[in-house]
C-alpha cells in the first residue's frame, strides 16, 4: 500500500515565468530555428512562414486540451495521472511510459548537442576541443541544479533559454536589416497542397515539449500557472518561428531551395553579410539552448519517475523525496546515467549527430502518442462528468488528430535505416509498457484504477 503520509515535493517554489521558461526550454525554439527551418523550407518554399503559422494554430488547440487535463489533475506525473483518470489506467501507464522514453532520449542527447556546438564554435576560432569536454560538465551541472532546488533550476532554465532566444532574434533582425527586400516573393509555381502538408508534418515536432510544464503542477505557486504556461509557451514559439522563417527566407531573397539546401542557414547568412561573429553567436546559442534543455528535461523526467514510483508502477524508491524536497532518487539516477552515457559514447567513438538522430525518433514518437491520448481524454472526461458537449475538444481532435497520426505513421513508411529501426523499437517499447501495466495490476493488491482515480502523487 502507499504510505499515507509520505514526504512531499516542495509546494509554491516555481513561479509562472519559471514554468514558462521550463516549457520553452523543452521546446528549444532557438535550436529549431537554427537547424530545422531549412528542412521545412525544402517542402514549404516561400510559404514556410505560413506553414509554421498554420501548425502553430493547430498546436494551440492541442495545448488547450493538455492544459485542461493539467488543470484537472495537477501532479508531477502530468499526463500519466490525468490520462489514467480520464480514460483508463492502461492508457495512463502507456502515456507515462511513452513520455519516459521520449524524455530519456532527449535527456541523453541534449548535453551531447551542447558539446557538439561548443566544439564547432571553438573550431571557428581555431581551437580544437572534444565535445565531451562540454557535454560532461553540462550533464553534471544540470544534475546538481535539479537536485538542489527546483526553483533555482527552473529559473536558470528560464534565464539561459532567454539568452539563447535573444541571440537568435538579434541574428534574425540583422539578417532582415541586410535583406534586399522585406517582401518574400510569391511562389513561382501554382500552390500545391502536397508539399505544404509535408512541410506541416516536419514542423509539428518543432512545438513538442510544451506539455512538460504539467510536471511542475505540484510545485507551482498557483494551480492556474501551469495551464497558462502551456498555452503561452506554444504562442511564444509560434511567433518566434514565424518571424525566423520570414527572416531566413528574406535573407535568402526568397530562394527557398537554397535555404533548404543550407544545413546552418543563420551561420551562412551571418558570414554572407560580413559579420562572421554572428555565426559564432549562432553556435553558442545552440549550445546554451542544449544546456537549458538538459536542465528542463531532467526536471520533467525526474518528476515523472517520481510519480510512477509513488504509484508503484516503477520501483517505489524512485518516489522518494530528498532533503531539498526534490525527487532526489529519480534525479540522481537520471543525472548519473546521463553523465555516464556521454563518457561511454565518447569512448566508443559514436558520432554525436547519429546519437541525436536515433533518440530523436524515440522522442518524437513519444510526444505524438501522448498528444493523441490527451486529446482523446478530454471528450471522454467531459461526457463522464455530464457537462455540455466539448465542441472545442472535438474541433482540436478533428484538426490536429489526422496530422499527428500522419506524422506518427510516417516514421514507419517514410523512414529507412537507423530511423526505421528506432521507430519499430518504439513499438516494442510500448509493448513492454503494456506488460508493465499487467505486472502492476497483478501485484498491486487493489484495483489499479483506484490508485489513480482516488490518489495523486502525494
Amino acid at each position: 500500500m502507499l504510505d499515507p503520509n509520505p514526504p512531499r515535493l516542495a509546494a509554491g517554489r516555481v513561479s509562472f515565468l519559471a514554468i514558462l521558461g521550463h516549457a520553452i526550454a523543452n521546446i528549444t525554439p532557438s535550436a529549431m530555428a537554427t537547424v530545422t527551418i531549412s528542412l521545412v523550407a525544402a517542402q514549404g518554399g516561400v510559404l514556410t512562414w505560413a506553414v509554421y503559422l498554420t501548425v502553430g494554430l493547430v498546436m494551440l488547440l492541442v495545448a488547450a486540451q493538455v492544459a485542461a487535463l493539467a488543470r484537472l489533475a495537477p501532479s508531477a506525473g502530468s499526463l500519466f495521472v490525468s490520462v489514467s483518470r480520464a480514460l483508463h489506467p492502461l492508457a495512463g501507464v502507456l502515456s507515462g511510459w511513452a513520455m519516459m522514453g521520449g524524455y530519456f532520449g532527449a535527456l541523453l542527447a541534449a548535453p551531447i548537442i551542447g558539446g557538439l556546438f561548443v566544439t564547432k564554435a571553438l573550431g571557428v576560432l581555431g581551437l580544437p576541443f572534444p565535445w565531451l569536454g562540454t557535454a560532461l560538465p553540462f550533464a553534471l551541472l544540470a544534475w546538481g541544479l535539479t537536485v538542489r532546488d527546483v526553483g533555482v533550476a527552473t529559473r536558470y532554465s528560464l534565464y539561459v533559454e532567454a539568452v539563447s532566444l535573444v541571440f537568435i532574434v538579434v541574428i534574425g533582425l540583422y539578417v532582415l536589416g541586410h535583406a534586399v527586400t522585406l517582401t518574400v516573393p510569391r511562389p513561382s509555381t501554382p500552390f500545391a497542397w502536397g508539399p505544404f502538408f509535408q512541410a506541416m508534418t516536419l514542423s509539428v515536432l518543432a512545438y513538442g515539449g510544451f506539455e512538460t510544464a504539467a510536471n511542475l503542477g505540484r510545485e507551482a505557486r498557483s494551480p492556474a500557472d501551469v495551464p497558462r504556461a502551456i498555452g503561452a509557451a506554444v504562442l511564444v514559439s509560434l511567433v518566434f518561428y514565424v518571424f525566423m522563417a520570414y527572416a531566413e527566407l528574406a535573407g535568402f531573397h526568397g530562394h527557398a531551395r537554397r535555404l533548404g539546401e543550407t544545413a546552418a542557414p543563420l551561420s551562412a547568412l551571418a558570414v554572407k553579410n560580413g559579420l562572421p561573429v554572428l555565426a559564432l553567436l549562432s553556435d553558442m546559442a545552440m549550445a546554451i539552448a542544449a544546456f537549458s534543455a538538459t536542465v528542463a528535461t531532467l526536471n520533467s523526467l525526474g518528476r515523472l519517475l517520481y510519480s510512477m514510483g509513488r504509484h508503484r508502477v516503477l520501483p517505489a524508491a524512485l518516489g522518494q523525496v530528498g532533503r531539498h524536497r526534490t525527487p532526489s532518487v529519480a534525479l540522481h539516477t537520471l543525472g548519473g546515467l546521463t553523465a555516464l552515457f556521454a563518457v561511454l559514447a565518447a569512448a566508443a567513438g559514436w558520432r554525436p549527430l547519429a546519437i541525436v538522430d536515433l533518440f530523436g525518433v524515440f522522442t518524437a514518437q513519444g510526444f505524438l502518442l501522448i498528444y493523441l491520448l490527451a486529446m482523446a481524454a478530454i471528450p471522454v472526461l467531459r461526457k463522464r462528468q455530464g457537462g455540455p458537449a466539448p465542441w472545442g475538444a472535438y474541433a482540436a481532435l478533428a484538426a490536429a488528430g489526422p496530422i499527428l497520426l500522419y506524422v506518427f505513421a510516417q516514421n514507419f513508411w517514410g523512414a529507412s535505416g537507423l530511423a526505421l529501426i528506432a521507430a519499430y523499437t518504439f513499438l516494442g517499447y510500448l509493448l513492454l509498457g503494456a506488460l508493465l501495466y499487467a505486472r502492476w495490476q497483478r501485484r498491486s493488491g487493489s484495483i489499479p484504477s483506484a490508485l489513480l482515480f482516488v490518489r495523486d502523487d502525494d
